[in-house]
């Protein structure tokens, strides 16, 4: 009755005639980034059967049907895994699965880890990487992280959601939208999170008295408080993109946008899928791999850095030259594409061609 019950509870796990892929992410918690690669990785991999990893009943079900691969291949998507907590994870989940993985991961960056007083692991990361049948990495910095720690076969990629993108671009209506994304982060940001709300409210303030109407995009159910804490500080139109756990409406949202400014790094890269100018704030490492794989690093600011006259100056900058950069967002996007299908056509056939013992 037990083997039946988990059978019932799992039965996603048993589509026949498909590959399972283990899918090692922080999904589960609606944030809207972390959902959107893990839609743009089973996009990808349409051919397979991309589930949520599970170390735990998973395991011991297949372990009771006589199984010995449980994951016919294991990835680590997207999002900045590589330092964290996941290796334990990994090593359990490698040893039940054929192929190993990494799709567009970033890399944690010892420079601001280090500093907050976490252990990034990356020595050991770097010697189970060699066991990896094929390593993408998000952007340049992740790729030269993990060289300086002896491993050497990463390839950048770009982040996967970059695959969510439209195919075309829409120019901007210049109606003088601009949509803001702020939030929280447990206090490890560069700088702190309450001066770093002020200057959002100074700044936007400075906005509205200029003729701009905000919106503001949270992208996780706790930075609501957050958001709400400046929108209410605000002497003017500004207001909360309410439907924002739908990727999609998200996404239009954004292509109706002029310009976007954005902390969460996927508020940015959804922005990107959009081809709408932005305005990167860097709370952290990850945020300048992405601006720099998209040769944006010009318009990204760290969040201990954050000066109103200069935001200013790259707002003037992206509405003189808007159509440039939304050309440039378009072939930088396609570029990885282009690379990521191609390389998920190439994991695909190689986890179909291993046979399921």
């Amino acid at each position: 009755m037990k083997l039946l019950l988990s059978l019932m509870r799992n039965k996603d796990f048993f589509i026949p005639f498909k590959k399972r892929v283990g899918y090692i992410g922080w999904l589960g918690r609606n944030n809207l980034g972390d959902e959107a690669m893990f839609r743009a990785s089973k996009k990808l991999f349409a051919s397979l059967n991309i589930l949520p990893f599970k170390d735990t009943e998973i395991l011991s079900l297949l372990k009771k049907l006589k199984r010995d691969y449980v994951y016919d291949a294991i990835f680590l998507g997207g999002g900045t895994l590589i330092g964290k907590n996941y290796l334990n994870i990994l090593k359990e989940a490698k040893s039940n699965s054929k192929v190993k993985v990494a799709f567009g991961s970033g890399v944690q960056n010892p420079i601001f880890w280090d500093k907050v007083g976490i252990n990034n692991r990356l020595t050991e990361w770097s010697e189970l990487l060699e066991t990896f049948n094929f390593v993408g990495v998000r952007g340049p910095l992740s790729k030269d992280i993990l060289n300086n720690y002896g491993f050497r076969k990463a390839e950048v990629i770009g982040d996967p959601a970059l695959s969510l993108s439209f195919d075309r671009i829409k120019r901007k209506p210049r109606k003088n939208l601009l949509g803001i994304n702020i939030g929280v982060s447990n206090g490890l940001v560069w700088g702190n999170e309450k001066a770093i709300l002020d200057s959002i409210i100074k700044l936007s303030n400075v906005l509205i008295s200029k003729g701009w109407e905000l919106k503001f995009l949270p992208v996780w159910d706790q930075d609501l408080n957050y958001v709400e804490e400046a929108v209410k500080n605000l002497r003017g139109k500004a207001e909360i993109f309410k439907e924002w756990r739908s990727i999609n409406k998200t996404l239009k949202f954004l292509e109706q946008c002029d310009l976007f400014i954005g902390e969460k790094l996927h508020s940015v890269i959804l922005a990107t899928c959009a081809y709408t100018p932005s305005i990167m704030l860097e709370y952290r490492p990850k945020c300048l791999d992405f601006m720099m794989s998209m040769d944006m690093q010009d318009f990204n600011i760290r969040t201990d850095n954050l000066s109103i006259d200069l935001i200013l100056d790259l707002i003037r900058r992206i509405s003189n030259d808007s159509d440039q950069i939304q050309n440039k967002m378009f072939e930088k996007v396609n570029f990885f594409k282009k690379i990521q299908k191609n390389r998920a056509e190439s994991i695909t056939k190689l986890i179909l061609s291993k046979g399921t013992k």
